[in-house]
């Protein structure tokens, strides 16, 4: 059997993606969630934490050996340099789960949600992108509502990211969800639908 589609899924933060992605699995849609991939390997004791450890310093271990996250972020984040070697280190690994997860799919296509796809340069591992958009705004309200970013933070992580307009211009198939559920809903069975034709 041929390897399924690879369909990217992506957009920037509070855009709802994560949303999207649980739509598609409720189809019976193979969803890979990178950034939860990314999580899972940097566990207390894994080979990834072990080379952050060693290539930024223990002040981004908490004493129980778990990940700092927000002290690596703030370390990393503030320099490009710094972005591109821990990207070095976790991109290759977060790939090769990627392709070991594939390999298991016997679905036509499958669904691989990332925040920063585009940015990363993921777009040429992809068959087509969908980027799910929303107004600014609303994006905000979204991530104050969930509590785990302050306004300081979703600000330093939006200008991190890619814009809408160069989403727009990199996807296929684009989702407006800056209205109701329903109507996203409706956007994703409609996609769903088309993506079964091809």
């Amino acid at each position: 059997m041929s390897a399924p589609r690879r369909i990217g899924l992506t957009g920037g933060i509070g855009s709802g993606k994560s949303t999207v992605a649980s739509m598609f699995a409720e189809l019976a849609v193979p969803v890979l969630d990178l950034d939860q991939v990314g999580r899972d390997l940097l566990a207390p004791g894994s080979k990834a934490l072990q080379q952050i450890a060693e290539a930024f310093g223990d002040f981004c271990l908490l004493p129980d050996g778990s990940l700092e996250r927000k002290a690596l972020a703030a370390h990393c984040f503030a320099d490009a340099a710094r972005t591109t070697q821990l990207n070095a280190i976790m991109h290759p690994l977060i790939w090769q789960v990627e392709e070991q997860w594939l390999s298991k799919q016997q679905a036509p296509w499958v669904i691989i949600e990332a925040s920063v796809l585009l940015e990363s340069g993921g777009l040429k591992r992809m068959d087509d992108v969908i980027v799910v958009m929303a107004d600014e705004n609303i994006r905000l309200q979204r991530v104050m509502q969930r509590g785990w970013q302050s306004k300081d933070e979703f600000y330093a992580i939006l200008k991190r990211q890619c814009l809408d307009e160069q989403r727009r211009r990199q996807a296929g198939y684009h989702i407006e969800n800056s209205g109701s559920l329903q109507h996203l809903r409706d956007q994703v069975l409609a996609l769903y639908e088309l993506l079964q034709q091809l």
